[in-house]
């Protein structure tokens, strides 16, 4: 007897869930995931670009460090695209691209990064930039 109640109610429970889906609207799939997240990951990567030309105009050394910041989030952001459930080829062919272009651009932010200086901050940006950027001194 507590089985069948159990079941029946178990029924209504998954009956009523189809109609709050039916009443929304809202189709019950996953989003897609992976074109957004690339998306995001160039649109990053022109802020970085924007940030890096924005310090050549003012020569301000906060712009070069938004732009390392930019370029860390975007490698952030586009190697999370292995986590999404819809990525194909085409993701792993952008992926690649805007690792070696974020790679390119490290390498001019290293340039353009300021002298030793006593500071603190400078060393702290500096060693976290280069642990960030995978870049090889070889």
């Amino acid at each position: 007897m507590r089985s069948l109640i159990l079941l029946f109610s178990l029924g209504f429970v998954l009956q009523g869930c189809s109609e709050i889906a039916q009443m929304t609207g809202q189709e019950t799939i996953r989003p897609p995931c992976a074109d957004r997240v690339v998306s995001r990951a160039f649109q990053q990567y022109g802020e970085a670009k924007s940030g890096l030309a924005l310090y050549f105009e003012e020569l301000n050394d906060n712009r070069l460090y938004q732009a390392y910041y930019a370029a860390w989030d975007s490698r952030n952001t586009v190697s999370s695209v292995k986590k999404c459930w819809d990525r194909r080829v085409s993701h792993y062919n952008a992926l690649s691209n805007l690792m070696g272009m974020n790679r390119e651009l490290a390498q001019i932010i290293l340039i353009n990064m300021p002298d030793e200086d006593p500071g603190d901050m400078i060393s702290i940006y500096r060693e976290q930039y280069d642990r960030v950027m995978n870049l090889r001194s070889d």
